[in-house]
C-alpha cells in the first residue's frame, strides 16, 4: 500500500469520533485534506489517490478496521 495512503489512515484513525460508513468518511477526509493542502504538491495527482483508494477498497477497509 503506499506510504502516502497509510499516512492518511493514520491521521484519519486519529479522529475521535467516526460514525457511518468507515470508508465513505475515510474517502471524504481524503478529499478535503488534499484538496486543503497549501502547496500543489498532490492537487494534480487529487484524482489518481482517490482512484488507487478506490480500486483498494477491501484492504484499505481492513487497514480502518484495524486497531
Amino acid at each position: 500500500m503506499s506510504k502516502l495512503v497509510e499516512h492518511l489512515i493514520k491521521e484519519f484513525k486519529k479522529i475521535k469520533k467516526v460514525r457511518g460508513n468507515l470508508f465513505e468518511n475515510f474517502l471524504t477526509f481524503v478529499n478535503l485534506i488534499l484538496t486543503g493542502e497549501k502547496d500543489d504538491k498532490y492537487k494534480v495527482g487529487r484524482i489518481q489517490i482517490l482512484k488507487y483508494i478506490a480500486d483498494n477498497e477491501k484492504a484499505i477497509k481492513l487497514e480502518l478496521i484495524k486497531n
